[in-house]
């Protein structure tokens, strides 16, 4: 059966919340280039920090900083201990020993850091996420999670199917695989579909939040329930598309799986393509072109 499209009062209050909780000034921002490429941006309070405590070759300009070394490993190793000593002082919290890798816009591999300094410096990271779909009598369903309350970030949040960080020397795939079987019990033979990447950029207390979303969709059978094995997942829940809409709303879901779950909501056509709520989603491609998807 068709499923209608949600009301354009509701559509219009998922755009204001996307608004709000992807709103931020460029112009606090200061450019970070390593090596000569631009690849971080910098608030204030990590501007002078990185200026007082970098120990290679720096250069203060008006628009940023940049920081030199002889080659690509001296840069990760010393940006590793720069971050590991902020750690260690109390500055920079999240620590979790989980390198990503660090790309230049090609998505060439020039370094790996830890994941918690990547907001500090506005380093580009990545992530994968995947919607559960169901198809019922009703018209479609959605497993939406809710996060332990012992997560460190957002916890007790809903989610979605499942998500995570693509660690260093991990394609999307192959993490997106590895996530659906701890956090959701997803069986090898069910196979997520890449669906695409979206880039994120939102300021948080740590710093900057800029993040390649590679997203992936899976239809799953009636009957089937996710079961999460590794702790991070309190439960889950079938959701219809207005009820999981109105959560987005309401701000009980994480900002980037509401992003997630509304890109397939505009792709199951539950989004009218003349509101501004369509435009504002289609925004989230731009800087993602170049996205490695797998």
């Amino acid at each position: 059966m068709n499923t209608p499209p949600l009301p354009r009062p509701v559509q219009t209050a998922l755009l204001a919340f996307l608004q709000n909780a992807f709103r931020h000034r460029p112009q606090d921002f200061r450019p970070l280039r390593l090596n000569g490429l631009p690849l971080g941006l910098l608030n204030a309070q990590w501007h002078n920090r990185l200026r007082q405590d970098w120990t290679g070759r720096l250069k203060t300009h008006s628009d940023g900083l940049s920081l030199e070394t002889g080659d690509w490993h001296s840069m990760g190793q010393i940006l590793q201990d720069t971050a590991r000593r902020w750690h260690q002082t109390g500055l920079l919290g999240g620590w979790r020993d989980e390198k990503h890798d660090v790309r230049d816009a090609t998505g060439r591999v020039l370094f790996t850091l830890e994941r918690a300094a990547f907001r500090p410096l506005g380093l580009t990271s990545r992530a994968v996420h995947l919607n559960g779909l169901c198809q019922t009598p009703d018209g479609p369903r959605l497993w939406i999670a809710r996060r332990s309350t012992h997560k460190a970030v957002d916890p007790g949040k809903l989610d979605n199917l499942t998500g995570g960080g693509v660690a260093a020397g991990e394609t999307p795939a192959p993490a997106m695989r590895r996530e659906a079987w701890e956090e959701a019990g997803i069986p090898p033979e069910l196979t997520p579909v890449p669906a695409e990447t979206l880039l994120s950029v939102h300021p948080v207390k740590r710093g900057l939040h800029r993040e390649h979303l590679h997203i992936f969709d899976l239809q799953l059978p009636p009957g089937f329930t996710p079961q999460n094995q590794d702790g991070e997942v309190a439960a889950f829940t079938l959701m219809t598309p207005a009820d999981t809409a109105a959560a987005i709303a309401q701000g009980r879901m994480m900002n980037d799986s509401a992003l997630v779950t509304l890109s397939l909501l505009h792709r199951l056509r539950l989004t009218t393509p003349d509101h501004p709520l369509a435009a504002f989603l289609q925004s989230f491609h731009s800087g993602a072109e170049g996205a490695k998807a797998v």
